[in-house]
């Protein structure tokens, strides 16, 4: 099947989930809707409601709560602390009111205080820069597990997200309006939330509710619907209190449309006439697009998206056996996507990665259709095809289900599908397609006493093709099982897994995944001291930890284990301490260092690191920390780090960190060599390469008699294919050496808020890593190195400076103009020297990280100027 054709399935499964699933939806919307909260020792022994009225005048969103409509319904008050006095009334009164009328629901908030102690630090949007703050909840599904989130600081700063058990996606930008207004006796917030930008069943005449303010001079977080530290991990939204009398509402469709222009000009260093400049100048077109179906259901799509703006990725030195996985950052790829989430229990894997999709090439356009049901289920299904010049030859599809069920329950499934078809030129030089089908299913299940365990777990399959090609089994299947069962609640919360990854199992085509051919156990436990109250120094202090075994799937050789324990907390003063201290390679082999050439049997190691966080209550904040780590081999490891944030006035913020590292001794694989016996001795290639793609000229002779070169090869395994070198013996072997790096880095940002819609950000980053090879081995089996006189030198060094300047105006909602800056300037030498006698050039590790993070600023620039202007249509 066609990359086209599997994105028409997924989307018109997509279409036919919402049929579906109403045919029930209204016996099911009763029943949620008229579920009482949860009765287990919650803070507040009552369920909180707060009566809303219609409004008859009108409102007007301006800071001032003069309407006569406030006045007629009760305001919510009485919010009780979450933090820093954990269940005492909060430090200063607050009183909410809500009325709606045909289009929109209004909230006006009463924050009363000294007006000269509230803080009013601008932010960007979605950012709270350390303002004062106060948010309101709509769980409008009445589910108990997802809220609508819409708050402001006391400086008019908007934030909103959509909350699911216990994580938020702050990258959701409703349109909504605000005002805030400072008073005599505190501060008003006065917001109109429009229905469309709401999701709720028509009928529906009472929501979840729930009101949070937080007064960052005191460290002070209260709820007006409380709920304990000890519930808070089993997801808050259970807790919400109710929102009543809300009649005559219906929701609205969204529809928006959001077309964008650029111009750019790209600088860069001339490739015939070095130390010259280059240019490129050119400008763009797209648009991004939002319907809603229906109420519950939302159509997404993008056509020739930019995310110019969007700031780069941080450079880093990955010397592991692992790829490196970057946050997503761009808006559409942010927006909505929580419905994909599938993973295995930890952070390593996830069978959509939307950093894929554009990675190769650009993408053409994009689409995604999300919804949520009255009956639980949730459901989303995304496209993406990518290309250079509009002719697109990737397509990524993507479909998931949940269903929601009970209190805190779920069963899921997901499909995706990926399709690459090579250009001419790039079947030319061998590529061959391919096409990838992944599929699973998962769960998340609330047992025992109170739902206080959970037992959740994942099933996926997968199956890789590659099309066009001459192998005999081109077709790749494996499997991936993890099932886990945890406590969520309580002060003591223990916790087991296991994992199980087949050898086959691939799904780095649209997915993310570290490493297969594993089988893991794992247990833990975490531990809050005297139930969340102070004890000694601390105003909270937890203690746990956790261990590990693995093994390898194919024939259960033992990948040893590892054993940790932190333990730290918040302090009187409200600064953060934590300790943390490891050991690993406990143990068993590492199947992985020699990148598929044998095993070798791991070192062990151990070690701890200290972090500490200053008073996040001032306008001056820091942070730094140390790690020390040890290898039985005598490898040792010491890095630390430190940083501070400055809010310089209510407009300006400023932080500056800074990081190092330094690595010594470790032994650690350098390369897979081959080597050549023949009568005249042994040789390795001047090329790192497998023996039977070198010709005589290829070979440079190791300085070894016949005694030490027998003596080196004694028990290795001849390479298996033929030499096309006469009366030959090939080997192919892992080379490991003592390596020694060093690395730092140097990030500063800048925030200027000239107005909550208009703002200035920089950002920049000076990155510098360097890193040699010495006393080199050759692995000879899993627990034996030889010492060999290598030919070679494979030291390395990298630096380089990203830096990233962003005005961003919001000239009307939804509408924003960016004008953009970005430079990049990179400079790296890890070329391979064979030491044959000759003048050699001076190892790149000769030159101190000073110097090298100084030479950056000689390192040629390119940059990118840009100007994008989007404009909202909305209906």
């Amino acid at each position: 099947m066609h990359g086209r054709y599997i994105l028409v399935a997924l989307l018109l499964l997509a279409g036919a989930l919402p049929a579906a699933a109403q045919s029930t939806s209204t016996q099911l919307t009763a029943t949620t809707a008229d579920a009482p909260a949860a009765s287990s020792s919650s803070a507040s022994e009552t369920l909180r409601v707060l009566v809303a009225a219609p409004t008859t005048t009108g409102i007007r969103v301006d800071g001032v709560l003069d309407e006569a409509d406030w006045d007629q319904v009760e305001p919510a008050t009485d919010f009780i602390q979450f933090d820093p006095n954990e269940g005492e009334p909060a430090s200063q009164r607050t009183e909410v009111r809500i009325v709606y009328g045909a289009s929109a629901i209004y909230v006006g908030a009463m924050m009363y205080d000294d007006p000269e102690a509230i803080r009013r630090i601008l932010s960007r949007r979605d950012e709270s820069g350390g303002a004062d703050q106060f948010l309101v909840g709509f769980d409008s599904y009445n589910d108990r597990k997802t809220a609508y989130l819409f708050g402001v600081t006391a400086a008019g700063v908007q934030f909103d997200a959509l909350f699911s058990g216990n994580d938020d996606d702050d990258s959701w930008d409703a349109v909504w309006d605000s005002a805030v207004r400072i008073t005599p006796e505190g501060w008003v917030a006065e917001m109109a939330i429009p229905y469309s930008q709401l999701r709720f069943s028509p009928g529906e005449t009472s929501w979840g509710l729930e009101f949070q303010r937080q007064i960052r001079r005191n460290g002070e977080e209260a709820f007006w619907a409380p709920f304990t530290r000890e519930q808070a991990n089993a997801g808050i939204v259970q807790y919400f209190g109710r929102l009543e009398g809300l009649e005559g509402i219906s929701p609205r469709r969204t529809m928006q449309a959001t077309p964008y222009s650029l111009a750019s000009a790209n600088t860069y260093e001339h490739s015939d006439i070095p130390g010259t400049t280059d240019a490129d100048f050119g400008g763009d077109v797209g648009a991004d697009f939002k319907l809603g179906l229906t109420s519950s259901v939302t159509l997404d799509a993008t056509v020739n998206p930019d995310f110019g703006q969007v700031e780069a990725d941080p450079a880093q030195l990955n010397l592991s056996t692992f790829e490196t996985f970057f946050e997503e950052r761009r808006p559409f790829f942010l927006e909505g996507t929580q419905i994909f989430d599938f993973t295995y229990g930890s952070g390593d894997g996830a069978l959509l990665y939307t950093r894929r999709v554009g990675g190769a090439a650009p993408i053409v356009g994009a689409s995604k259709i999300t919804g949520r049901l009255p009956s639980g289920l949730s459901f989303g299904v995304l496209g993406a095809a990518t290309g250079d010049d509009f002719d697109p030859n990737r397509w990524y599809g993507a479909a998931r289900v949940k269903q929601e069920f009970g209190n805190q329950n779920y069963v899921g499934g997901v499909i995706t599908a990926f399709d690459y078809r090579p250009t001419t030129l790039e079947r030319e030089d061998g590529v061959t397609g391919v096409r990838s089908l992944t599929g699973g299913a998962d769960w998340d299940m609330r047992v025992g006493n109170g739902d206080g365990w959970k037992l959740e777990g994942s099933l996926a399959g997968s199956m890789r093709t590659l099309t066009d090609s001459d192998a005999d089994d081109p077709t790749q299947e494996g499997y991936a099982l993890y099932v886990g069962f945890d406590k969520v609640k309580g002060f003591f919360t223990p916790g087991s897994g296991f994992r199980v990854y087949s050898p086959g199992f691939e799904i780095n085509d649209v997915g993310r995944f570290r490493q297969t051919n594993l089988i893991q156990g794992r247990l833990g436990a975490n531990y809050l001291w005297n139930q969340g109250d102070p004890v000694g120094p601390f105003r909270r202090f937890e203690t746990g930890g956790f261990a590990d075994q693995n093994w390898r799937y194919e024939d259960g050789r033992y990948r040893g284990g590892s054993l940790n324990l932190f333990t730290g907390g918040q302090l009187r003063n409200f600064w953060w301490a934590n300790l943390f201290v490891g050991l690993d390679g406990l143990g068993g082999f590492d199947v992985r260092e020699t990148r598929g050439n044998g095993d070798f049997r791991n070192v062990r190691n151990g070690g701890f690191n200290v972090n500490i966080n200053t008073d996040g209550r001032k306008r001056i904040t820091g942070f730094t920390g140390f790690n020390l780590w040890f290898g039985e081999d005598g490898g040792r490891s010491r890095s630390g780090w430190l940083g501070a944030n400055w809010n310089a006035s209510d407009r300006i913020e400023l932080s500056t960190s800074a990081q190092f590292g330094m690595n010594d001794n470790w032994t650690a694989w350098a390369a897979n060599e081959g080597l050549v016996r023949t009568a005249d001795g042994l040789f390795i290639g001047t090329n790192t390469d497998t023996p039977d793609a070198f010709t005589e000229e290829d070979l440079f002779r190791l300085d070894l008699d016949d005694v030490g070169a027998d003596a080196l090869l004694d028990g290795l395994t001849p390479y298996d294919d033929p030499l096309s070198i006469t009366d030959a013996t090939g080997y192919y072997v892992p080379v490991f050496g003592r390596r020694d790096t060093r690395t730092a880095s140097i990030t500063t940002r800048a925030n200027v808020i000239f107005h909550p819609k208009l703002s200035l950000q920089l950002y920049g980053q000076l990155f510098a890593a360097r890193g040699r090879y010495d006393d080199f081995q050759l692995l000879a089996n899993p627990d034996e190195l030889r010492d060999l006189d290598y030919p070679k030198r494979r030291d390395f060094s990298f630096q380089s400076l990203q830096a990233n300047t962003v005005l961003r105006w919001e000239w009307r909602p939804g509408s924003t103009l960016f004008v953009v800056w970005t430079q990049s300037r990179n400079f790296g030498e890890n070329d391979v020297v064979l030491l044959n006698g000759s003048d050699m050039p001076p190892s790149p590790f000769d030159v101190s990280t000073g110097r090298q993070l100084r030479n950056t600023f000689d390192v040629f620039p390119e940059n990118v100027f840009l100007i994008k202007l989007n404009y909202l249509l909305m209906r």
